[in-house]
């Protein structure tokens, strides 16, 4: 009688056996604070002459690019202007009948205080050197004249948009009783827009 034995021969692969080890993650992170770059635009529409007889202009134009990570809740977009009298720097914005306008002074011949204070009251009888101008949005963003820091101002709701084409169109016929071609003397008349971004808290 035979006997035949078989032999199986198995290797079974195993983890190897740590004891005591660790496993550690590393996690790395960075954070991209909020930023904001302002520029502005220059065009054709950033100076014009007026019509001596009735002070008209072909209409003015201030163009800002807003470039930013932030949005309406990071960020207060703000628009401001500002003219030299010989009382100082003053705000340029006016509001009249609920319509926001813009002075523009002469600036070779500053006017005094008193010519802005006669815009401001409302009740416009003599303001040498100093013409208003209304303001319009010609922006795709809504545009609110608002107080801002103490100042008459403008806000822009940039609605979530991060690449902002602002512009502000200053028309063309000045506010009633501000232009005078006996008062206003010959020159050049400038206002200075700036487009500030403010960082909330």
């Amino acid at each position: 009688m035979k006997y035949c034995f078989t032999i199986s021969l198995s290797i079974l692969l195993i983890a190897p056996v740590c004891y005591g080890a660790a496993v550690m993650d590393s996690t790395l992170t960075t954070i991209i604070p909020s930023a904001a770059i302002v520029q502005a635009v220059s065009n054709s529409k950033n100076n014009c002459v007026i019509n001596p007889e009735n002070g008209s202009h072909t209409g003015l134009e201030a163009a800002f690019n807003v470039k930013t990570n932030g949005d309406d809740n990071t960020y207060d977009f703000i628009i401001s202007s500002s003219i030299d009298t010989l009382a100082g720097t003053k705000n340029a914005y006016v509001m009249n009948n609920n319509k926001l306008y813009l002075m523009l002074a002469n600036k070779d011949r500053l006017p005094d205080g008193d010519a802005v204070s006669d815009i401001l009251s409302g009740s416009l009888v003599k303001n040498p050197n100093i013409i208003a101008y209304p303001v319009i949005n010609n922006s795709v963003y809504d545009i609110k004249p608002v107080e801002y820091n103490g100042n008459l101002s403008c806000k822009i709701l940039s609605g979530g948009q991060q690449d902002l084409n602002i512009s502000q169109f200053v028309s063309n016929n000045p506010l009633a009783n501000t232009y005078s071609i006996s008062e206003d003397t010959a020159g050049v008349y400038e206002s200075v827009i700036m487009l500030n971004v403010y960082r909330k808290p």
